[in-house]
């Protein structure tokens, strides 16, 4: 059952951050400042709500599921810290902010969730 909702969990997570990319995407197609997506938020508060909700629905999934084997909360948590990289590194490629330190930090974050990831194969593979 723990299983089962930390999965449910990390595809809530996953929907997330593809809604996030999607809009970030959005905005820097349709306004010369790549601030007004579809969701009509600013980049401070759509990172927070759909990039940090993420994150923190990702680790909490971890929690719930750490001493039950699962390669699918594995993937899920590579998948969601590989979105949240891939994203920084485009971001940073294409705006050439790569000075920012909200762009280490949110890198970080992936850079987490990547790391729960090879924790939770340890795991499902030691038991």
């Amino acid at each position: 059952m723990k299983t089962k909702i930390s999965i449910i969990l990390l595809f809530i997570s996953l929907a997330l951050l593809i809604i996030y990319g999607a809009d970030v995407m959005f905005a820097q197609s349709t306004s010369p400042d790549g601030k007004s997506g579809f969701l009509q938020m600013d980049h401070a508060k759509r990172g927070g709500v759909f990039g940090g909700g993420a994150v923190i629905l990702s680790i909490i999934a971890f929690a719930i599921s750490l001493k039950e084997r699962s390669t699918l909360v594995a993937l899920l948590l590579f998948i969601n810290g590989g979105l949240i990289i891939a994203g920084m590194v485009g971001l940073a490629t294409q705006d050439g902010a790569s000075q920012s330190s909200t762009l280490y930090g949110t890198t970080g974050l992936g850079v987490l969730l990547v790391a729960l990831g090879v924790v939770k194969i340890f795991i499902t593979l030691k038991k």
